[in-house]
């Protein structure tokens, strides 16, 4: 564990860290891609069949919930730039589509709960969303040290 640790600070100090895996350079998305598998890998102590099933399906979870965030964040941009000129009724309707872009990624959460559930112990499908916040929360605080060394003065 501390050696995937020590590997994932060492990713974000070298890395330019950005919360959209968009702005990545391909070979840094696929490092970070490597280890996020190899972390929850090692967080939900997946065998290798039961790594063999969930791999692909929490993939499909994973491009199902980047396309709807796309979507989210293509209807913020627009609705940040006009929103000068934009009728009541437009922002009304801006804001009942934001509201349907988080409905689509609850249910889309739930669609896929249910089927690892069928797939893994639930002891692990309870852990999965705690090891995905984890490897987030590690990710950050590689960021954080890398812009504000300890011992060192801010950037």
């Amino acid at each position: 564990m501390k050696k995937l640790l020590i590997l994932i600070l060492a990713l974000a100090s070298t890395a330019q860290f950005t919360f959209s895996q968009e702005a990545l350079e391909p070979s840094k998305r696929e490092k970070l891609q490597a280890l996020k598998v190899a972390y929850l890998t090692e967080e939900l102590s997946l065998t290798p069949d039961e790594a063999q099933v969930f791999w692909p399906l929490y993939n499909e979870l994973e491009s199902k919930m980047k396309a709807i965030r796309k979507a989210q964040r293509d209807n913020r941009i627009s609705a940040k730039k006009n929103h000068q000129t934009m009728s009541d009724t437009e922002l009304a309707t801006s804001i009942d589509i934001e509201l349907e872009y988080e409905q689509k990624e609850l249910n889309l959460k739930k669609e896929y709960n249910v089927l690892f559930k069928k797939i893994l112990p639930i002891r692990k499908v309870a852990q999965l969303h705690a090891s995905e916040q984890g490897f987030r929360k590690e990710l950050l605080r590689g960021a954080k040290d890398r812009r504000h060394p300890p011992g060192g003065p801010p950037n």
